[in-house]
């Protein structure tokens, strides 16, 4: 009897021991658990829960809409060459001058749309007139009412890229997916979102210009102005792409 009660002490202190580490395990990982959600808060930033409040403004949860959703028309390698192309002379690297480009461009190289677009609109960028705000873009200087219809909201925002975090190789990638997606899709007004810098080391905003020179040299891009504050301000653009 005596046997049978050691042994039943021994057993005792065995899941003793055993419960008293499976509650320190549970105590380590609920710490680490905290520790991960304390690094995702300080990720965000004050400007990004700001934007993200502005762009969810006047929403609501939509019901079950019974939604088929269509899938991406496939690229083809001459589409990829082509925002390749893009990307490379937006960052400064040596490929054809502008106007061998466009000749060396034939209507097979290029996207769809941009395809329509480069048939009836000259690819050179259009000078801004007195009537156009700094920082907008109007390619065609036959149609300077464009400007004032995207600043009045005539053609709603269908698609939105945010690039924040993202360093320059990650945005060009990024961008040349977005739009060549817009573009397949036949989505006519974007915003690109590309920040103001204010987490950057200078205080000062790494992907804008990159970005707007991405735009003009986009022969799908008919024109694109500041956005309004709501939607990121200075720290965004809405950008028209030719029907």
């Amino acid at each position: 009897m005596k046997n049978n009660l050691k042994g039943s002490l021994q057993d005792l202190k065995k899941l003793s021991r055993q419960l008293s580490k499976e509650q320190t395990r549970q105590k380590k990982a609920a710490e680490a658990a905290i520790k991960q959600q304390q690094r995702i808060e300080m990720a965000v930033t004050d400007e990004d829960r700001k934007i993200f409040l502005a762009s969810i403004r006047g929403t609501k949860p939509i019901g079950d809409s019974n939604r088929i959703e269509a899938s991406a028309a496939k690229t083809t390698a001459r589409e990829v060459a082509f925002f390749k192309q893009k990307r490379a002379q937006a960052e400064g690297k040596d490929i054809l001058a502008p106007q061998h480009r466009r000749s060396a461009a034939k209507s097979d190289s290029l996207p769809a749309h941009a395809q329509a677009a480069s048939r009836t609109d000259s690819i050179r960028p259009a000078k801004l007139s007195d009537e156009l705000s700094e920082g907008a873009f109007l390619r065609s200087p036959d149609a300077a009412d464009v400007i004032k219809k995207l600043r009045r909201g005539q053609w709603p925002v269908e698609a939105t890229l945010d690039l924040h975090g993202s360093t320059l190789e990650q945005a060009a990638e990024r961008f040349d997916r977005f739009m060549q997606t817009c573009i397949e899709h036949q989505i006519r007004c974007v915003c690109v979102i590309h920040g103001q810098g204010y987490g950057s080391k200078n205080q000062q905003p790494v992907l804008k210009e990159p970005v707007r020179s991405w735009l003009r040299d986009l022969p799908a891009v008919s024109a694109y102005i500041p956005a309004p504050e709501n939607i990121g301000g200075d720290g965004a653009v809405i950008v028209l792409l030719k029907s």
